[in-house]
C-alpha cells in the first residue's frame, strides 16, 4: 500500500540468518508459557507484541537491522501463541475423557503441523479480502505496527519488561518452587444447610494478563466467578445438602465439578452462539462485497510485481492443501479407533474420507470467521472458544447420527462412546489449529501491510514459526501432565487435585462429546446456563447505550474458572483502568511492557520448575517451609503480592519517557 512505513519500491534484506535464529529462540519461549497458560487458566496472551519488543531488542546488538526483520521474527513468534491455541485448548480432551493416558510425541507434532499448516494455507487466499475491508480495524494489528515503527525511532526501551519477567518469574518460584509464598487464600464453610466461601489468587501471571486483557474483560471475569462460586454453589449446596461431606472445600470442589462447570459450559454456548450471530452478518456482507476484488486480485497476479501484494503463489497453496489432507490421512488411519469399533469397512473408509472432507470445508469456513473477528475485535478478543464449540459439536453429532443409524441402535456401548469422542475430538484439534492459525496470521498480514512487509515472506517464516512450535509443545503438555496433572487425571498415586492444571477448553470439549455420546449431559444445569446467558444478553442490550459494558463471553468463562484465577485477573484490570485514568493522553506503555513480563517470566518458570519437579516425582520437592508454620507463606505472600501491586502502578503511572 502508498501509506505502508516502508515503500513497496524499496527493498531491504527480511528472511535473514539472525531472523531465523532469533525466531527459533522466541518461539520456543512463547510457544513454552502459552502452553502453560491455555492449561492453566484457559486464556492466551498476545504474543505478538512481546515477540516484536523482545526482537527488536536483541536486533539492536547487530550493525544492520531493519523493521521488516523485525517484523518477521514476531510473526514467527507469534505462531507459538496460536499453536498453543490449536493443540493445547483441545488435545489433552483425549486425556480428560481417558482414550490417551499421555500425549505421544510424533502423534501430536502431526496433528499440530497438519493443523497449522491448514491455517496458513487457507489464510493466503483470504489476505486479499480481509486486509483491504475497510470495515475491519485490526485494533491490536496497527498496536503492533506501532510498536515496531516506535523500535525504528530508538524510543523503545526493554527494561521494564526484564523488570517484569524477572519479579513474576521469582513470585513464581517463591509460589510455586520454595513455597514460601502462598498462592492463593481460600475457605469453605458449612453454614446452616448449605456452603459458604471466598478466594483470591496472588499469581503474578494472572496479574498481567488481566492488565493486558483490560477492565471490561477483567470485571466480566470477575462477575462469572461470583456467579458461580458466590451465588450458585450455596443454593446448590442448600438443596445438596444430604450428600455433602464434613470438608466444606470438598464439597464446593465436588459441586463444581459435577454441576457448576455445566452451567459454565452453558453460558457458554449461548454467549458464543450470540456473539457469532453478531458477527456472522458484517462477515458474510464483506465476504460477498470482496469476492469480485479477490477475483480481479487473483487474475492479476503475474502482472501485478508490487512487493507488498505478493503472496505464496496459488498453486504451491494448491499443493500445501493436498500435502496436508494426505498427512491427514494417515495421521486419522493411525490415530481413529476404528479396530475397536463394531463397524465395518465400508463404514471405516466413509467415515475416514467424511472427516477429512468436514476438515477441509468446515476448516475454511472457521479460518475465515476467525480471521474476520481478528480484523474486528482483535485475536485476545476474537470469541475462539465459540468456533471450537461449533466445530466440535457438529462433529460430534453427525457422527453419533451416522453409528446410531449405521449399527441400528439408539444407544451406544461404553467403550464405542469413548471411541466416538475420540474421533470427534481429533477431528476438532485440526480444525481449531487450523482456525487459531488464520486468526494469527491473518492479524500478522495486516501488520505487514501498514509496515510494508513482503505477504510471501511472512507466510514462509509463519509456517517455520508453526513447525517449531509444533515440535515443543507436545513434551511440554507431558512434562505438564507428569507434574501436575491435567482436570480429574492424576497420572501418579498421592498427587494433590488441588495442583491440576484445569485446562478450561479441553475440559468443555471432553464434557461436550461425552454429553453428545452417552447422554450423560446434565441437561439441567446445561440449560440454567443458557437462562443465564440469555439473562446476560439482555442486560448487555440494555445496558450497553447507557456506558455500562460488560463482556458476556467473559462472564461466562469466568463462571468455569476457579475465583482464585479471576480475582488476580480482576486486580490487574482495576491497575490498568486506574492507570488510564491517572494518565490519559498516554498510551499506557510502560505497564503494557511490565504486564507483558509478568506473564512471559511466571509462565516460563512453571515451565521450568516443572523439570525438577517431575525428576523428583513431587510438586512439593523444594518446599522449605515446615509444614508447622502454614500461616508464614500466607503472610509473605500477602505481602508480597501488595508490594507487586504498589510496585506496577507506580511504574505504569509514571510519566513515560521511552
Amino acid at each position: 500500500m502508498s501509506n505502508s512505513f516502508i515503500a513497496p519500491t524499496t527493498t531491504l534484506p527480511e528472511i535473514t540468518l539472525k531472523v531465523v535464529v532469533i525466531s527459533i529462540f522466541l518461539t520456543l519461549i512463547l510457544a513454552a508459557s502459552n502452553a502453560y497458560l491455555a492449561l492453566k487458566v484457559g486464556m492466551l496472551t498476545s504474543a505478538s507484541i512481546p515477540a516484536a519488543i523482545l526482537s527488536m531488542s536483541i536486533l539492536r546488538w547487530f550493525k544492520q537491522s531493519n523493521i521488516l526483520e523485525n517484523n518477521l521474527i514476531q510473526t514467527a513468534a507469534s505462531a507459538g501463541e496460536a499453536v498453543a491455541g490449536g493443540i493445547v485448548y483441545t488435545v489433552p480432551a483425549l486425556i480428560l475423557i481417558h482414550y490417551w493416558t499421555s500425549f505421544n510425541y510424533w502423534q501430536n507434532v502431526a496433528i499440530a503441523l497438519a493443523g497449522g499448516v491448514l491455517g496458513v494455507m487457507f489464510s493466503i487466499p483470504l489476505r486479499h479480502i480481509l486486509v483491504n475491508d475497510p470495515n475491519l480495524k485490526f485494533p491490536e494489528g496497527k498496536a503492533i505496527a506501532e510498536v515496531l515503527i516506535a523500535g525504528t525511532q530508538k524510543s523503545f526501551h526493554l527494561r521494564p519488561m526484564v523488570m517484569g519477567a524477572i519479579l513474576g518469574a521469582g513470585m513464581e518460584f517463591a509460589q510455586t518452587g520454595i513455597k514460601i509464598f502462598t498462592s492463593t487464600i481460600q475457605g469453605w464453610f458449612s453454614a446452616g444447610k448449605t456452603i459458604w466461601g471466598f478466594g483470591v489468587g496472588f499469581s503474578a501471571t494472572m496479574l498481567g494478563v488481566g492488565y493486558l486483557v483490560g477492565f471490561e474483560l477483567g470485571i466480566s471475569l470477575l462477575i462469572g466467578a461470583i456467579v458461580s462460586w458466590g451465588i450458585l454453589i450455596p443454593v446448590l449446596g442448600w438443596f445438596s445438602h444430604p450428600t455433602l461431606t464434613t470438608n466444606a472445600t470438598t464439597a464446593a470442589i465436588s459441586l463444581w465439578g459435577s454441576k457448576i462447570r455445566y452451567v459454565g459450559i452453558g453460558a457458554m454456548l449461548t454467549a458464543g452462539i450470540w456473539t457469532l450471530s453478531t458477527l456472522l452478518k458484517p462477515f458474510i456482507a464483506s465476504l460477498l462485497d470482496a469476492a469480485l476484488a479477490l477475483k480481479t486480485s487473483v487474475n492479476s497476479e503475474r502482472n501485478n510485481y508490487l512487493r507488498t501484494e505478493m503472496d505464496i503463489p496459488l498453486h504451491y497453496v494448491c499443493l500445501g492443501l493436498l500435502l496436508c489432507l494426505l498427512a491427514l490421512y494417515y495421521i486419522f488411519s493411525y490415530s481413529f479407533p476404528f479396530p475397536a469399533m463394531p463397524i465395518n469397512k465400508i463404514l471405516q473408509t466413509s467415515l475416514l474420507w467424511g472427516g477429512l472432507i468436514y476438515v477441509l470445508v468446515a476448516g475454511f469456513i472457521f479460518s475465515a470467521i476467525c480471521g474476520y473477528f481478528s480484523g474486528m475485535v482483535g485475536v485476545t478478543a476474537s470469541p475462539g472458544s465459540a468456533i471450537i464449540i461449533a466445530a466440535l459439536f457438529l462433529a460430534a453429532l453427525s457422527l453419533r447420527i451416522v453409528l446410531c443409524i449405521t449399527t441400528g441402535h439408539h444407544e451406544l456401548g461404553g467403550n464405542t462412546q469413548m471411541h466416538a469422542a475420540a474421533i470427534a475430538i481429533l477431528i476438532g484439534a485440526v480444525i481449531t489449529s487450523a482456525a487459531c492459525i488464520a486468526n494469527d496470521n491473518i492479524q500478522d498480514l495486516k501488520v505487514g501491510q501498514l509496515v510494508g512487509a513482503t505477504p510471501w515472506k511472512q507466510q514462509v517464516m509463519l509456517l517455520f514459526g508453526v513447525v517449531i512450535a509444533a515440535a515443543i509443545i507436545p513434551p511440554i503438555m507431558q512434562l505438564l501432565l507428569n507434574v501436575y496433572g491435567i482436570g480429574d487425571v492424576l497420572p501418579r498415586p498421592g498427587m494433590n487435585i488441588a495442583d491440576a492444571l484445569p485446562a478450561p477448553p479441553a475440559a468443555m470439549m471432553a464434557a461436550v462429546t461425552q454429553g453428545v455420546f452417552n447422554e450423560s449431559m446434565p441437561w439441567n444445569m446445561i440449560s440454567l446456563g443458557v437462562g443465564i446467558g440469555i439473562v446476560l444478553i439482555i442486560l448487555h442490550r440494555i445496558l450497553r447505550p447507557r456506558g455500562i459494558r460488560f463482556s458476556i463471553l467473559g462472564i461466562a468463562t469466568g463462571m468455569y474458572l476457579p475465583l482464585t484465577t479471576s480475582t488476580p485477573i480482576f486486580i490487574g484490570s482495576m491497575i490498568q483502568k486506574i492507570a488510564a485514568r491517572r494518565n490519559p493522553k498516554q498510551d499506557n506503555q510502560q505497564g503494557n511492557l511490565i504486564a507483558c513480563g509478568l506473564v512471559t517470566g511466571a509462565a516460563l518458570m512453571d515451565v521450568l520448575l516443572a523439570i525438577p519437579f517431575a525428576i523428583m516425582e513431587n510438586p512439593e520437592g523444594l518446599s522449605i517451609i515446615s509444614p508447622a508454620h502454614v500461616d508464614v507463606p500466607v503472610v509473605l505472600g500477602l505481602v508480597a503480592f501488595i508490594g507487586l501491586l504498589v510496585w506496577i502502578y507506580r511504574q505504569a503511572t509514571l510519566r513515560e519517557k521511552m
